[in-house]
């Protein structure tokens, strides 16, 4: 019981609770403006408007310090004025390049959220394509998941059931 209890501790200190850096760059939109309006440490905030058009794209380029999982969502306000479009997320060859074999591509009529894994120091597109609505305003969050943070609390009360257990069956 000593060397479980010495392990769970030395993992402890071992997992860092440090959340990644994410780096969310725009590359480029036709029909719709685009900003980046935070790009701090584990979130980044972007947006942009879309005016009376047929067809509109906005693409950003998303890269991360360490691997990470990440929440991605996209909001459209007013939420039924777009008609329909395609989120395209995947690896990219370079910054701004194209993407490599396996990238994701949804097809979406509303508010969209999905998690994803990012490796460090990978670029990653996070594109929205063949968008059809009428004006919107459209804005993408990316929040980094720290997921070892949660260890912090879990062990402790994995220790602590496991000790009672061994507290019972030794007064049994």
């Amino acid at each position: 019981m000593k060397k479980a209890m010495l392990f769970f501790v030395a993992l402890l200190f071992s997992v860092s609770v440090n959340a990644a850096t994410l780096t969310l760059t725009g590359i480029g939109s036709s029909g719709a403006t685009q900003s980046v309006d935070v790009n701090n440490n584990s979130t980044v905030l972007a947006g942009g408007t879309v005016g009376e058009v047929a067809s509109w794209f906005s693409e950003f380029d998303l890269s991360s310090d360490t691997s990470t999982n990440v929440k991605v969502e996209w909001s459209f306000n007013p939420f039924a004025a777009l008609t329909g479009a395609t989120l395209v997320f995947g690896e990219l060859e370079s910054p701004g390049g194209d993407y490599k074999p396996g990238a994701q591509t949804f097809d979406i009529t509303g508010d969209f959220s999905f998690t994803a894994f990012l490796a460090a120091n990978v670029y990653y597109g996070l594109d929205i394509i063949n968008a059809t609505s009428n004006i919107l305003k459209y804005d993408v969050s990316v929040s980094a998941v720290p997921v070892p943070a949660a260890l912090f609390l879990f062990a402790p009360a994995l220790l602590g059931i496991l000790g009672l257990r061994r507290k019972s069956a030794v007064a049994a």
